[in-house]
């Protein structure tokens, strides 16, 4: 058989079944039904999407029509410039209001935004604090071991990451204290 008739063949055999297949969709399997009221059925795909929560996701802001705010008021120890000896530790303390309509919770912080950190951890909590009120935010330093200036820089972040208000400093000197 040449190629032309194996392809006439093959053709022939493929029209024989969709004939076969169309003629199977066009007889009725009930009594009495006439092929021309039989309606093939239909597949209609449905996607049903289920919700997925993801556990690490900040969960939405109660106070969502609040507004953010720090306002630093007062440097209550260790005044710009204090002479602090290498390696020693010290304790920063700055009286802020939380000035914003938003209450502070414990998922609020404050984030070393340039600057040395000074050995301490880089993000520090806030004091929970209402909207209004006053506070103190406190942070252990420790004085690096080289003589010089050092400044570290803080700024309030929300519980989603999202820096507010004033920034707040620390400025010293590393040196003998005389």
């Amino acid at each position: 058989m040449n190629r032309n008739g194996l392809r006439t063949l093959l053709l022939l055999v493929f029209l024989i079944g969709i004939s076969v297949l169309l003629s199977a969709c066009m007889r009725s399997q009930s009594k009495g039904v006439v092929s021309e009221q039989f309606i093939a059925p239909t597949l209609v795909a449905t996607i049903f999407r289920t919700p997925t929560i993801d556990p690490f996701m900040t969960t939405l802001n109660p106070q969502a029509d609040c507004t953010n705010s720090l306002t630093f008021l007062n440097d209550l120890t260790i005044p710009d410039g204090s002479i602090i000896e290498p390696e020693q530790s010290f304790v920063k303390q700055w009286q802020v209001q939380n000035s914003g309509t938003c209450d502070w919770t414990k998922q609020y912080s404050a984030r070393n935004i340039s600057g040395f950190s000074m050995g301490a951890d880089a993000k520090q909590k806030l004091p929970e604090l209402a909207a209004g009120e006053i506070g103190v935010l406190e942070i252990t330093f420790t004085a690096p071991s080289d003589y010089g200036g050092y400044y570290s820089q803080w700024q309030a972040h929300d519980a989603r990451g999202k820096a507010f208000g004033d920034d707040i400093f620390v400025d010293i000197v590393v040196s003998q204290k005389y």
